[in-house]
């Protein structure tokens, strides 16, 4: 277990190599300084907030969501009973944080971010498998940003029916672990560029021998035939209307079909053939009958039930964006509308990934305990999980170095005991929506 610096005699350290105690064991120091060396963004003299704090200070951003920059800075710097980390206990000024953030900007983050993800393939991937395959679902999402021209200009505004859009909004594209809920990749791109578009520049980090679930918007021969060609499997849900020339009939509800590539596809990406060889599984689901495609062509080894059922861990992905939006950033339409903090993009993108390593630090310490305590990795509670790991934090901040093992090991054992019931999850796409009696307030269009 590393320890927080030597500035102090229970902070043995100092800013430069500062650490937040309870994630010391999962996000390597080293990782660190190797990507804002790799970045060119390594601090070159003495500074209140050096470049490795300033990467902590982000990812405490986005695991402290619910306080100003200011009580973060406090709360990592200034423990009681302990001392403070700057002259005088004063906190840095917002313009020296502000400084800071732009000279580490957000690539040191992206950075960070792949280095942790092959951490987590490395030490999951059996866990993260299905039948020896790496079982991922891919999708999409959208951030509201702070809204102001520069990040109107980089983001972009969504349509809206009542005049001009109240926030500018980001879109996102997650590859998340079905069996983990780890976020294995992630994808940050204005409003307006296409999700499809996204999911080709994600393939590559998609590892050879994946199975992808995919929801129906992903049907796109130009992308599904990439990700084949990598050396991937999908399971995506068919669209209406798509229909095929059977070549052999598998058993009831499930044949092989021959998809043909029409011409505007073809001409998108050169090279692609114009027909393609899938896998069509029929089955009544409630009443209504779901179809899905499928490049795992062997019957005996891969049933159609089975295929059925695995699709529904789809939802997965949807339960991670959930625990993001909701319950680590307490995201709300009503007096949260916006995550991120700020009003320019590039501070926007460096929250974004902050978020991501966030919520990965809390999955690798539920995972821990689910591990270490033999309990289902997903009916640990993220929330009780959350405020547990918050408390630790700075208890582990404030204890002697002798301690911290105990602590930690108590944390995880507490986490464990977090138990959310084993229940069906049933969540139709509805919504309960109070549009608001104020007048609409005129912005000028951007």
């Amino acid at each position: 277990m590393r320890s927080i610096g030597s500035a102090f005699q229970k902070l043995e350290g100092w800013l430069e190599s500062f650490t937040v105690e309870v994630f010391a064991s999962v996000l390597n120091p080293k990782w660190i300084s190797d990507v804002l060396e790799a970045s060119g963004r390594k601090t070159q003299r003495e500074r209140k907030l050096p470049a490795p704090f300033t990467v902590w200070l982000v990812i405490a951003m986005a695991f402290y969501r619910n306080l100003s920059i200011n009580n973060i800075l406090n709360r990592m710097g200034n423990v009681l009973g302990v001392g403070s980390l700057w002259e005088g206990g004063e906190t840095p000024t917002s313009t020296s944080v502000a400084e800071a953030r732009d000279r580490v900007g957000f690539g040191p983050l992206r950075l960070l971010v792949e280095e942790f993800r092959q951490w987590i393939l490395a030490r999951h991937q059996e866990a993260m498998s299905w039948k020896g395959m790496l079982l991922v679902v891919l999708d999409g999402t959208t951030f509201k940003v702070p809204d102001s021209d520069e990040n109107c200009r980089r983001f972009g505004l969504p349509g809206s029916s009542r005049g001009r859009a109240a926030y500018p909004q980001m879109r996102a594209l997650f590859l998340v672990s079905a069996r983990l809920r780890f976020i294995l990749g992630a994808l940050f791109a204005p409003y307006d560029r296409a999700e499809i578009h996204l999911a080709l520049r994600m393939i590559p980090w998609v590892p050879p021998g994946s199975l992808v679930i995919l929801d129906r918007n992903f049907v796109a021969w130009q992308f599904l035939v990439a990700l084949k060609n990598a050396g991937s499997h999908f399971l995506i849900r068919a669209k209406k209307g798509m229909v095929g020339r059977t070549l052999a009939v598998l058993g009831p509800g499930d044949r092989l079909v021959e998809m043909k590539i029409h011409p505007p596809a073809r001409k998108l990406a050169p090279g692609m053939p114009k027909t393609n060889v899938v896998r069509e599984i029929s089955a009544k689901v409630k009443g209504i009958l779901f179809r899905y495609f499928t490049t795992l062509l062997e019957p005996s080894s891969y049933r159609t039930v089975e295929l059925v059922l695995l699709y529904a861990e789809r939802w997965q992905e949807e339960i991670a964006l959930d625990e993001i939006k909701t319950h680590q950033c307490g995201y709300t339409t009503v007096n949260r509308p916006v995550i991120f903090r700020c009003k320019t993009s590039r501070r926007v993108l460096q929250e974004a990934y902050g978020l991501v390593l966030a919520y990965n630090l809390v999955r690798s310490l539920m995972t821990q305990a689910a591990f270490k305590h033999q309990v289902p990795p997903l009916r640990i509670s993220f929330v009780d999980s959350l405020e547990r790991i918050r408390s630790a934090a700075l208890l582990m901040a404030a204890a002697p170095t002798l301690r911290l093992p105990t602590i930690f090991e108590d944390l995880l054992h507490s986490m464990s005991l977090c138990l959310v019931p084993q229940r069906r999850r049933e969540n139709p796409r509805e919504v309960c929506v109070k549009m608001s009696n104020y007048r609409l307030k005129r912005k000028k269009a951007s």
